[in-house]
């Protein structure tokens, strides 16, 4: 059995009452490592327990990464040093690090635990073992999938020596150009073991919150996340990706995520997020973009009333209905004119944007309108993203006044904390798996038995009901009124560039699979914005662009992976840490000149 630090992990035992069985399961949660006696599927309950979201910052950490690098927010400030933080500028030689969670994650949660789950599987008495086999399946597609998150952003990490300091006290790191076969093989092992349905398999459906125990829909993710790792290395290994699908459709019927029930989510067993004192930073500190935005608009997508806020300038503010009523004449005759009456502005992402010439969209939230007497009534003429999908209430409530209930608009509910609100969040979407299939198909693949417009137009259609989903859940305004009409069906389909332009606005609750697919593909496109000069932002193509991030000098650049550091500290593994810098150097000059160069490349992000 594999050494346990055991001064990381701390005994947490609690007495189980007569309530659900979700409830006693997660009251029943104790470290893995530390309970020998406890089946290995309460282990993986309680290794699972909130995962990716056992602590607030890995909410907030997406805003100022990659939610802004993808242009879904903007900071709402008015200077272009502010505007200008997130990003490289190419004249310099530091800048910033995204510093993404995965690699901590891994390493002291969930790479560790099913490591332990699958060790003390395979431990048990061959007559009880055999029931385990379905669970074990589990274990080895989620501890891959999340290795694979490290694999991805840091390019490195020690991986077939980790988890074994007994034998490996000082384990050499693996890199993403091997690493991605050796995932490859073990979800394929996986969903062998979940094809051939061995029968007498322990009921995980109190167990397990991705699937309630579903072993088919296991099945269908490992095989689905099979050929996005493939895809993700397509530049550099073509022919994988082709024995991939080719694999799938032969042993496997072609067996994918095929409907949102089978979505690869979590449903978190408390109200996580609901300190509203730090992560409404979405609210109080960031607008929508403006290329997010005019988007939406030009195609007249019904996910805007899901994906962002309405700002103030409609008659379900008071403060709207005050300056209406009480303003000076220039107020009234302000808010009257046709450009006031859109409830729907993002600000511009680019620093040479707030220097003048953009009206509302190149300045921040709040503008002042004079009232008859002297004061004056602030309205936000920008948009927020729809803060009530990252966020219990929208943000509203927190200390911060600029949280205060009042602001709310009249049609916004409040929950107070007495009231559980529970919150799923998508790793691997139904709509996701149609627009990576779309692609597939279009550039040629293997699609399983669709055309790329049948994948991208079930896409659209999926990403709709998705987010009214979470909508609903999240009491955003009205969300349950919403329809989509005609727009999965006409909405214009002109090959890659749809789907990826569909994919972008898809990636809202996943903003990191939207960088990885800019990264991947290019797309969104970057477009000049000038003062005066047309643009192809919103124009009304079906395609979406990003915004060149011009500084009144030169574009910034968007970091491309987050730097792989060494642990405060003396660290004995150093040696292995700096050969894994210098082997990733070596193997393609484009990773950097060092481990925080991070607008350099992972080696699947080719050229």
């Amino acid at each position: 059995m594999k050494k346990i630090n055991k001064s990381l992990l701390m005994l947490v035992a609690v007495a189980l009452v007569g309530q659900s069985c979700k409830k006693e399961l997660v009251d029943i949660n104790t470290n893995p490592y530390l309970l020998d006696n406890v089946g290995p599927e309460y282990l993986f309950t309680g290794t699972t327990l909130d995962i990716n979201l056992n602590s607030r910052d890995r909410t907030m950490k997406k805003y100022g990464t990659s939610m802004t690098y993808m242009q879904y927010l903007v900071p709402d400030v008015a200077t272009p040093d502010g505007l200008s933080g997130a990003y490289w500028n190419p004249a310099r030689t530091t800048g910033p690090n995204p510093g993404l969670f995965y690699y901590n994650d891994y390493y002291t949660g969930v790479g560790r635990d099913m490591n332990r789950i699958i060790d003390q599987i395979n431990l048990l008495p061959a007559d009880k073992k055999a029931s385990y086999q379905g669970l074990k399946a589990m274990a080895s597609i989620v501890e891959v999938y999340h290795a694979w998150r490290v694999a991805d952003a840091f390019g490195a990490m020690p991986y077939s020596q980790a988890f074994n300091d007994g034998t490996y006290p000082l384990p050499a790191y693996d890199f993403d150009f091997d690493l991605y076969k050796v995932f490859d093989k073990k979800l394929k092992d996986a969903a062998t073991l979940l094809k051939d349905n061995p029968s007498g398999q322990i009921d995980m459906s109190a167990q397990d919150f991705f699937y309630a125990g579903n072993y088919g829909r296991w099945q269908a993710f490992a095989n689905t996340l099979r050929i996005k790792i493939a895809q993700r290395y397509q530049k550099r290994d073509a022919a994988n990706l082709t024995s991939v699908l080719n694999d799938i459709a032969t042993n496997f019927a072609s067996k994918i995520i095929s409907s949102v029930p089978e979505t690869f989510s979590y449903t978190h067993t408390r109200d996580w997020n609901d300190n509203v004192d730090d992560i409404n930073n979405i609210l109080i500190n960031y607008n929508a973009s403006y290329a997010f935005v005019e988007f939406l608009k030009s195609t007249n997508d019904p996910r805007i009333k899901f994906l962002v806020r309405e700002n103030d300038l409609g008659t379900n503010y008071a403060p709207y209905n005050n300056a209406v009523t009480n303003g000076t004449p220039a107020t009234k005759a302000t808010l009257a004119l046709p450009a006031n009456q859109v409830r729907y502005y993002g600000k511009h992402a680019f620093p040479s944007s707030v220097e003048g010439g953009f009206d509302a969209t190149g300045g921040v939230r709040s503008v002042g309108f004079p009232l008859v007497g002297g004061t004056n009534e602030n309205l936000g003429v920008l948009s927020a993203i729809q803060s009530r999908l990252f966020v219990r209430n929208g943000g509203f409530g927190g200390s911060d006044a600029r949280s205060a209930k009042t602001f709310m608009h009249t049609d916004e509910e409040f929950k107070e904390r007495t009231v559980v609100m529970k919150r799923r969040t998508l790793y691997l979407s139904y709509a996701e798996t149609c627009f990576m299939m779309a692609e597939i198909a279009e550039t040629g693949g293997n699609g399983l038995g669709k055309t790329a417009s049948q994948w991208f137009y079930a896409g659209v259609q999926a990403s709709f009901d998705e987010y009214k989903a979470l909508a609903i859940d999240n009491l955003v305004p009205n969300a349950n009124q919403v329809v989509i009409g005609n727009f999965a069906t006409n909405l214009p389909y002109l090959g890659l560039p749809s789907i990826y332009s569909q994919a972008w606005v898809n990636f809202l609750a996943q903003p990191e699979e939207a960088w990885a697919m800019w990264k991947r593909t290019g797309y969104p496109q970057f477009e000049n914005v000038r003062p005066g000069v047309p643009n192809r932002i919103g124009n009304g193509s079906s395609i979406a662009y990003l915004e060149a991030l011009w500084n009144g000098t030169s574009d910034l650049v968007i970091p491309r992976r987050s730097a792989l550091q060494l642990s405060t500290g003396s660290n004995p593994n150093s040696d292995n840490y700096y050969k894994a810098i210098q082997t990733m150097i070596s193997k393609d000059a484009a990773y950097g000149k060092d481990a925080l160069d991070t607008k350099g490349r992972i080696w699947w992000d080719k050229q």
